[in-house]
């Protein structure tokens, strides 16, 4: 086994169980359908409830950059949802990459920071059920 590496099974605390992300195709075409929206500089977050009792991720990018770089993105996100867990609330959350600025470090570390902000927000608070611009709202 390689050193630094956990056993299968084994997961670290730091990461997002498979029940906390979205997989299928018609999970992401839900947030078609009348979802309450957050346009940030370098990402847009949709969020609709779910009944699975707990929040779920899925991460959409629309850029072009190598996967080391994408798979840094996908951390950070992961790792900002992770942060809130149980404050989330029984939602499901699309992160839809839209642009990105390189160095990459620097990047991750700011949209880590924007969407932590946002999640924080009265916006996507639970136990708000309306956000300002309200489902489905494009603007």
């Amino acid at each position: 086994m390689t050193e630094g590496r956990k056993p299968s099974g084994q997961r670290s605390s730091e990461s997002l169980s498979y029940s906390h992300r979205l997989h299928q195709r018609s999970d992401f075409l839900r947030f078609f359908e009348g979802s309450t929206v957050a346009r940030l500089k370098d990402c847009i977050i949709f969020r609709v409830p779910n009944s699975a009792g707990h929040f779920r991720l899925g991460l959409t990018f629309k850029i072009r950059c190598q996967s080391v770089e994408r798979n840094a993105l996908r951390r950070r996100i992961r790792e900002a949802f992770r942060r809130l867990g149980p404050g989330l609330g029984s939602y499901d959350y699309n992160v839809v990459i839209r642009s990105w600025n390189p160095p990459m470090k620097a990047f991750a570390r700011g949209l880590y920071g924007s969407i932590l902000d946002e999640l924080r927000s009265e916006r996507f608070s639970p136990a708000k059920e309306k956000s300002k611009f309200g489902p489905g709202s494009g603007k």
